[in-house]
């Protein structure tokens, strides 16, 4: 079952548009940021019920963001970035994500790692 709302971060603004246009069609209210820090001071920032984000972003970086979520939020973070170092699954993992997944990645992959 797919949450009813979920913030995307992601600065790649093609990427952002199609994904949150799949997940639009399947029911979830999504909200897209291109910068952390953009989503930081939104309003309703910690009230989303799932985040999908990048590792590689303007402003606060992906895995400070993850520790930051955590902090307020209980809700689901899937990581989904092109960003592959030697132990970046276990890095978010230990941040506070609940999956990484590779970017390129298919749009069906997401919906079913959320």
């Amino acid at each position: 079952m797919l949450p009813a709302s979920l913030a995307l971060v992601d600065d790649d603004p093609e990427y952002s548009q199609y994904l949150a246009q799949h997940l639009q069609t399947q029911g979830v209210r999504v909200s897209v940021f291109a910068d952390s820090n953009l989503l930081l001071v939104a309003p309703q920032a910690y009230q989303f019920d799932f985040y999908v984000l990048d590792l590689s972003l303007p402003g606060v970086d992906g895995v400070e963001l993850i520790r930051g979520l955590r902090l307020r939020s209980k809700a689901g973070i899937l990581v989904v970035s092109g960003r592959m170092a030697p132990d970046g699954f276990h890095s978010v993992v230990r941040a506070g994500a609940d999956m990484y997944l590779a970017k390129p990645v298919q749009f069906e992959q997401v919906s079913l790692a959320i």
